[in-house]
């Protein structure tokens, strides 16, 4: 009699069940919430994407980064500059430039950074994070201490962003998408290879891997997927606080609590953390 395999992929029923119920609540939130509160769930569901872009880097690559706030900013900050004062700009357009400008200060400071270990990785980190915010908060072109403002939300085409409802479910969609995309990588060769990293990069190393170029890949791809550009879309106003280290360790509070299976747990703990 051969024995049942074991599909390490498959969540327990149990997460399943509360998985399910957890989406079907905030699919019904904007039905039964205030303005308020439809607001501010929103705000939790784009720190629950910046939660698990972060445990990326932390829980799945085991580099703890203090400066991955940097890149939530930055996109936002890119998609002010080359928003219109007078007119919406496409968010076809605007998206992939905003989240491709984090993705690029990702690979360029990452080329750098990953090249530590330890606690010089986390001080590196941080002293890049500073630096970023510091160049905002002082330098008043680029919006200084008072940050900066969006007169319009970008255009979507059909779907109405300025529709608070709309914006909800819209921000779900994001989420739920960013989360099946990283449980499928977790799964993955290269998600594979990022959990030996984390557990044994000598033995990594010998056996043959790039550790280099996979934690590279992997700083940078958390940069993109920081998302920060939803944080302006949500409130419009833009402030250099959001590109500071504490914005990034009230995410990591999260991750730490967290359980283990495939973001799951960093999800929730973003949503129910939030400040």
């Amino acid at each position: 009699m051969s024995m049942p395999q074991i599909h390490l992929e498959t969540l327990p029923r149990s997460i399943q069940l509360v998985m399910v119920l957890g989406f079907l609540a905030l699919a019904a939130f904007p039905f039964v919430g205030s303005d308020f509160y439809t607001a501010m769930v929103v705000r939790m569901m784009i720190l629950a994407i910046l939660a698990m872009s972060l445990d990326l880097l932390q829980g799945v690559t085991g580099l703890v980064s203090l400066g991955h706030a940097a890149y939530f900013g930055l996109a936002g900050y890119v998609l002010a500059f080359i928003t219109p004062q007078n007119e919406a700009i496409s968010l076809y357009t605007s998206l992939p430039l905003a989240v491709g400008g984090a993705a690029l200060a990702a690979l360029v400071i990452g080329f750098l950074v990953v090249r530590t270990h330890g606690i010089y990785f986390i001080m590196v980190t941080m002293a890049f994070a500073q630096m970023i915010f510091f160049i905002f908060f002082d330098n008043k072109a680029l919006g200084g201490s008072d940050g900066l403002f969006l007169n319009f939300r970008p255009d979507a085409g059909i779907i109405d962003l300025e529709n608070k409802r709309v914006f909800y479910y819209f921000t779900l969609a994001c989420l739920v998408a960013v989360y099946v995309f990283l449980r499928r990588l977790l799964w993955s060769p290269f998600g594979r290879a990022l959990s030996g990293i984390r557990v044994n990069e000598h033995r990594m190393r010998a056996l043959g891997f790039n550790t280099f170029s996979h934690k590279l890949a992997a700083f940078t791809l958390a940069g993109a997927l920081a998302w920060g550009a939803w944080a302006i879309l949500r409130g419009r106003l833009l402030e250099p606080s959001v590109l500071s280290i504490c914005c990034t360790s009230s995410r990591i509070c999260p991750t730490w609590g967290a359980s283990k299976p495939a973001n799951t747990g960093r999800c929730g703990w973003a949503c129910s953390s939030w400040p």
